[in-house]
């Protein structure tokens, strides 16, 4: 299986830069072109998957330029860039995508207009039927499909994280300035949070979010103001919540 992908390809984020779209949108990722895969799992089963799972891929479209957080900046294609969306991965025998391949690598992700750590992790999250075959015997999957975005959507998507970013940063102020709050009482509102926002939060924050509940306050913070300039490209500004990163127990 070949597949050329051209190379203009600047660095991406670290972090899954990924944004659940409201259901009227202009972004679509295409129904499969073409798929291959190696015996034991047909193309239509595949084919029957991926059209299930398409348009959640529209989440990921990519709104940052560089991979150095702080040297993002909003991301504006040229004309001329090619559209085009490759995924290669490997699926076990109870239908699940392989975490790493046999290269030790995960999912392969080619494309420009998506962002290749937010796919990785929805495709990770793919079943597909169940296949006869021995223990470790795995079947190669590949397939091409095209996706683009407006610079009105990847506008909009950046207003939507940061706001996001903007209303934990409230609810997190309401327990107050000076020493970090009780790690029980913090954990409360970001359980509530995520609870509440769960279905519209972005893949990319909501396990960031996540990753929050297992520390403490201090590295909380810290993560919080990482992801923030992560996803954004530039950080946002929560005196409260900073507060308890210099101040005593």
């Amino acid at each position: 299986m070949h597949f050329h992908m051209p190379r203009i390809v600047p660095r991406w984020s670290a972090l899954a830069l990924c944004l659940l779209l409201p259901v009227a949108h202009a972004a679509e990722v295409s129904p499969a072109s073409q798929v291959e895969t190696s015996p034991g799992l047909s193309p239509e089963a595949v084919k029957r998957v991926f059209e299930q799972q398409r348009q959640a891929l529209a989440s990921c479209m990519r709104l940052l330029t560089e991979e150095d957080p702080r040297e993002n900046t909003p991301w504006n294609p040229p004309p001329d860039v090619d559209d085009r969306v490759l995924l290669s991965f490997e699926v076990g025998r109870d239908g699940k995508v392989r975490e790493v391949a046999h290269d030790g690598k995960g999912p392969r992700v080619e494309g420009l207009y998506l962002d290749r750590t937010c796919v990785r992790m929805l495709v990770r999250s793919w079943r597909f039927p169940a296949f006869p075959a021995r223990q470790g015997e795995w079947v190669r999957v590949e397939i091409q499909a095209r996706f683009s975005t407006t610079a009105a959507e990847r506008k909009a998507g950046l207003a939507r994280i940061r706001e996001e970013f903007e209303a934990l940063c409230r609810a997190l102020s309401a327990l107050g300035g000076g020493k970090p709050p009780p790690k029980q009482d913090v954990t409360q509102i970001l359980q509530r949070f995520l609870a509440e926002r769960r279905s519209r939060l972005f893949p990319g924050m909501r396990y960031s979010l996540e990753g929050l509940l297992d520390v403490n306050v201090r590295d909380m913070v810290t993560l919080y103001e990482n992801s923030a300039i992560e996803l954004l490209g530039t950080p946002v500004a929560c005196p409260t919540v900073h507060g308890w990163s210099t101040q005593e127990p």
